[in-house]
């Protein structure tokens, strides 16, 4: 955006000041300073893509409107891996995303996902990509992170469920009733950040998911390494914010299985 000022008024002096002649030199620049247009750089927003589509092959990222795949810059995502190679930092506004199934990458190749985002400059957002190959979905969130006071030891989970076709869930701490933490939640919903204590006498947080109706016990998910002592990190987890997923599909088998599945913010 082009900035102007909408004002850049001239004063007069005397003819036969001597000061003239120096301050003839110096006004102008200040005014050029002044009155100059100004290049206003574009802010952007924070963009986490998570791949979680379940079947699918390694997905090669287009941001470009249109086009194949730009090698030299592009990334490939693997499925239920989450790293930097995940985060996108230069993008906002309107913007097209499509998502090739590696190495179908040309401009004949049809995307598995060809999606229209809205990322407002200074947002942070993560883009989930669930489903299976014939059946892709997305769900998109907007992120709020919480504020740790540094008097507050602990950590912030949610929970998403995105292993679509199954019936609600729910999750608990091991050991706790079931659904001491989420009592309900189905396909496609998350619910709010939570803090965990995490405090030296606790080093690691295992999480049960069950069929909501029965019971019946699904997977669980373990986050370690709550307290490491005597590491130069003793303590990683500490003040940081994560989303722990259930992924995979109901019935399936090998990485196709329901998993937890955990996101860092």
């Amino acid at each position: 955006m082009i900035q102007k000022s909408s004002t850049c008024n001239q004063g007069l002096l005397p003819k036969n000041n001597p000061a003239v002649s120096i301050l003839s030199i110096i006004i102008p620049a200040l005014l050029f300073i002044s009155c100059r247009k100004e290049s206003v750089a574009p802010g952007s927003a924070s963009l986490a893509i998570v791949h979680l589509v379940a079947g699918s092959k390694p997905l090669a990222v287009n941001f470009n409107s249109e086009g194949p795949v730009p090698y030299k810059t592009g990334r490939q995502l693997n499925y239920r891996f989450f790293e930097r190679v995940n985060q996108f930092k230069a993008y906002s506004g309107e913007q097209r995303l499509r998502l090739f199934q590696y190495p179908d990458t040309t401009d004949k190749d049809l995307p598995l996902f060809d999606l229209q985002l809205n990322l407002p400059v200074g947002s942070m957002n993560t883009l989930f990509l669930t489903g299976t190959v014939d059946a892709p979905d997305t769900f998109f969130t907007r992120n709020i992170i919480p504020y740790f006071p540094e008097t507050d030891s602990s950590l912030a989970i949610r929970f998403v469920n995105l292993s679509p076709g199954n019936d609600p869930i729910s999750i608990n701490v091991k050991g706790l009733a079931n659904g001491s933490e989420v009592s309900s939640i189905r396909y496609k919903n998350i619910t709010d950040f939570k803090n965990y204590a995490a405090t030296q006498n606790i080093s690691e947080y295992v999480f049960e998911f069950r069929d909501a109706i029965s019971g019946d016990s699904i997977t669980s998910y373990t986050i370690p390494d709550i307290n490491v002592p005597g590491t130069e990190s003793p303590n990683i987890r500490r003040y940081r914010s994560f989303t722990l997923a259930l992924t995979g599909e109901a019935g399936g088998v090998g990485d196709r299985a329901r998993a937890g599945f955990l996101v860092s913010h």
